[in-house]
C-alpha cells in the first residue's frame, strides 16, 4: 500500500472517529487536528513528488522548444541561401 492509500485509510478511521463526537467543539479540534495532517501531507510528501513531475516536464518543454527553434532558424537560413542566389526573390511588390 502506497503513503496515498495509507493516507486515505486513515482519513476513512477518523471520519468514522468524527462520527461519534458529541458536541462541536469536540468536532472542531479533530477537525483542525486532521487539517494539519493534510497540510503535513501535502507539504512532505506530495509537493515533493509535484515539484519533482513539473521540473521533469519543463526540461521535456525546454527539448522541444530547442528543437524548434533549430528548425526556426535552418529553415530561414535556407530562405536566405535561397534569396542569395536569386536577389530578384527579394524584392518587394511595391518596389516592382
Amino acid at each position: 500500500m502506497d503513503r496515498f492509500e495509507e493516507f486515505g485509510k486513515r482519513i476513512d478511521e477518523e471520519v468514522a472517529r468524527l462520527k461519534s463526537i458529541n458536541n462541536f467543539e469536540e468536532f472542531g479540534k479533530r477537525v483542525d487536528e486532521e487539517l494539519r495532517r493534510v497540510k503535513s501531507f501535502v507539504k512532505e510528501d506530495a509537493a515533493p513528488e509535484t515539484e519533482k513531475r513539473a521540473a521533469q516536464f519543463l526540461r521535456e518543454v525546454s527539448e522541444k522548444l530547442s528543437e524548434a527553434a533549430g528548425w526556426i532558424e535552418a529553415r530561414n537560413a535556407a530562405r536566405q541561401a535561397r534569396n542569395a542566389q536569386n536577389p530578384q526573390h527579394t524584392q518587394t511588390p511595391s518596389s516592382s
